[in-house]
């Protein structure tokens, strides 16, 4: 029996819709917070969250595999599902801890090798993301296109980019490099926060970029797909296809993402 994508995006929906509306309620009382690294935090919320949107799935999808960030650290990672659903309970979660509103609650399904349905959700200002394979990309259920607004070098000094920083090492200084050069080449470099809010963002034209050279699947499978189908382009960070990232990522409108690309690459060289 073939998948049903639309009740699969439905789902998706209903299952970051529910873990939104908790963090919400939790939000300025994220319950305990430990680092699972530098510059890592998770938070008791976020399993409250993130067992709340498995709860949805299971429901509809029981034997579905479930990949989330929050582990659990001692279940086997169900690679080879024939359905796997992608969860980050929290895409922001420092943001979330300080009580900032500004984070996301993504979802994703990967069916036949693909990344058939995303849906990323910002519950602090009620929109949701969402996209199918071949479906149109939507905001609330009206669709979203990338901002196209010229060509050229005109293009790349009028661009609003966003980025976030890695956590820790090399990457993060890479990273202090690259904003350093791009900072006076664009318009303006925003830090989001949320690397699933930064590439929607893209998608609906708000931001004409955004980058990241140390994220994880479960940060970019929805939002990568609600790019791609809002008429984006998202690659790795060598303009590579993404599936086979080491971390590194760009998501554009497409016009200037070389620019872009070639940005980040002369930071990378140095």
């Amino acid at each position: 029996m073939s998948l049903d994508v639309n009740n699969a995006l439905e789902v998706a929906a209903r299952a970051a819709q529910k873990g939104g509306e908790i963090a919400l309620a939790r939000l300025g009382n994220p319950g305990y917070v430990t680092w699972k690294g530098s510059r890592d935090v998770v938070c008791e919320s976020s399993f409250y969250i993130q067992n709340a949107i498995a709860a949805v799935i299971l429901a509809e999808y029981p034997n579905a595999g479930i990949l989330a960030e929050e582990g659990p650290e001692d279940a086997p990672v169900p690679v080879d599902a024939p359905e796997l659903w992608i969860i980050d309970p929290i895409c922001g979660s420092l943001n979330f801890v300080q009580g900032i509103p500004y984070f996301a609650v993504s979802v994703a399904l990967r069916a036949e090798g693909n990344i058939c349905a995303g849906v990323v959700f910002d519950p602090c200002h009620d929109e949701l993301f969402a996209a199918t394979l071949t479906g149109a990309a939507t905001r609330n259920g009206q669709r979203i296109y990338v901002q196209q607004i010229s060509e050229g070098i005109e293009a790349w000094s009028s661009a609003i980019v966003g980025t976030d920083w890695p956590h820790s090492g090399e990457r993060r200084d890479r990273t202090r490099l690259i904003l350093g050069m791009m900072s006076g080449q664009v318009n303006e470099c925003n830090i989001m926060g949320s690397p699933a809010l930064g590439i929607c963002n893209v998608a609906c034209g708000r931001l004409h970029a955004y980058w990241h050279l140390d994220l994880r699947i479960w940060d970019i499978a929805a939002a990568a797909l609600i790019l791609q189908r809002a008429g984006g382009v998202f690659t790795d960070a060598q303009g590579n296809s993404w599936l086979y990232s080491d971390g590194g990522y760009i998501a554009t409108n497409a016009v200037i993402h070389g620019w872009t690309l070639n940005c980040i690459q002369a930071g990378l060289r140095v």
